[in-house]
């Protein structure tokens, strides 16, 4: 190869970049979004808010359920034909969504759109992990897919809330489920699981990948323990926030336009968060960045506790945000840093599961404590809490010893 040639090279691996970032910004479609459907549906139904949330809970349930097989799926037979299931089962869920007519179908239906977006996170953030192991920018590549679902939510939460206002809740559903469907098949067929499946070009290295513990022990190991109880508690207080930030926000005479905004700012300022987590483990690594985004995290939620007008619900959005997009990155970073690529998307669904069982349940209590108390102090003085012990938990935890392993044979990595 003439040294023209060389410097005209693109990796592949950008590529893949690219089309994961497509999957996982269609997340803002559904984990991001659904507090937006929340009092429509309430209006509609006379539902209360624990049996409007219980819908979420469904989604939830399928989708942690979904994030270990796909995991699993894509480790052994590639990425492709998972997110192609993926694409289908979650767009034909929320499309089925402008049918409901009881709270029992509306659980159905989101149940099979979580089933298929189970697989919208561990099988991207998996995929360009393993694309760029031993390369440069490698923090940069992973901290682009995971501001993904930042985009989505600044996107969609505005967008489904003008398709409501426009055209009623029914339409929405149906309109994001098959927006969801074209973004998902649009993507997947630039996503390879690792650069053994490109064909053999110009440029080829061969780069080694982080040793592998056995998946038995790094779920008994107490760093990964302590990863999987800060992504319990900070899922946890998302899932609460996506559903319930909206209604809380109305609550206190907020124009449901301001508080749709402020989840979409959320997402928003979480993209540079989610970016920065790369460069910035680099410096200080992956352990430091996530003990400062949990901080970061628990004066948010106190901040949000004594919020009382919009400048102080925007203010808690920007916070909130860029925190939660350093935490998202540091945290998968720091499970492929610690624990190996060969087995990550599974390791990934074990911990997205891990984090989204009681995630499922929580906007669920949080709306029967509200029917209960008629206030959500005591749901946002608790998540303050969990928030507080977990980053300093995170303050302890060591990297297990290792042994670097080779790829296996033919695993390559080239450029074009």
């Amino acid at each position: 190869m003439s040294e023209k040639e060389s410097r005209s090279t693109i990796f592949y691996g950008w590529f893949v970049v690219g089309a994961c970032f497509v999957v996982t910004m269609s997340m803002g479609e559904t984990m991001w979004s659904f507090g937006v459907f929340f009092k429509p549906l309430q209006s509609e139904f006379r539902w209360s808010r624990s049996l409007v949330s219980s819908g979420y809970t469904a989604f939830l349930i399928a989708y942690s359920l979904a994030a270990i097989i796909s995991g699993r799926l894509s480790d052994r037979y590639g990425p492709r034909p998972v997110l192609l299931a993926s694409g289908l089962l979650a767009g034909l869920g929320l499309s089925l969504c402008s049918l409901v007519s009881s709270v029992n179908e509306f659980r159905l239906f989101l149940f099979l759109a979580g089933l298929g977006a189970g697989a919208t996170w561990a099988v991207p953030i998996a995929t360009v992990q393993r694309w760029f192991s031993g390369r440069p920018r490698a923090g940069l590549a992973l901290s682009i897919v995971a501001a993904g679902v930042g985009i989505g939510a600044l996107i969609f939460a505005p967008l489904i809330n003008y398709l409501i206002s426009s055209y009623g809740w029914r339409n929405a559903f149906l309109i994001t489920g098959t927006l969801f469907f074209i973004l998902i098949v649009a993507a997947s067929p630039f996503v390879r699981r690792s650069p053994a499946e490109i064909p053999k070009g110009a440029g080829i290295h061969s780069v080694e990948c982080s040793a592998d513990l056995p998946t038995s022990k790094v779920l008994v190991h107490t760093s990964f323990l302590i990863l999987a109880f800060a992504g319990s508690v900070t899922v946890v207080a998302f899932q609460i926030l996506s559903v319930h930030l909206v209604p809380f926000s109305t609550d206190l005479g907020i124009a449901p336009t301001v508080a749709a905004a402020a989840v979409g700012l959320m997402g928003a300022f979480s993209i540079p968060g989610r970016i920065l987590a790369g460069p910035l483990s680099d410096r200080i690594g992956w352990k430091r960045t996530i003990t400062i985004s949990l901080f970061g995290l628990t004066f948010s939620s106190v901040w949000l506790f004594f919020s009382r007008s919009e400048w102080m619900l925007y203010s808690f959005a920007l916070l909130y945000g860029m925190f939660w997009g350093i935490r998202t990155t540091s945290l998968n970073g720091a499970i492929g840093s610690f624990f190996g690529m060969r087995s990550l998307g599974e390791l990934i669904g074990i911990s997205s599961a891990i984090s989204n069982i009681p995630g499922a349940f929580m906007p669920y209590a949080a709306g029967y404590i509200f029917d209960v108390f008629g206030s959500y102090a005591l749901v946002f003085a608790a998540m303050s809490l969990l928030l507080l012990a977990s980053a300093l938990l995170t303050i302890v935890m060591k990297k297990p010893e290792r042994v670097r392993n080779p790829l296996p044979a033919g695993e390559t990595t080239p450029s074009f």
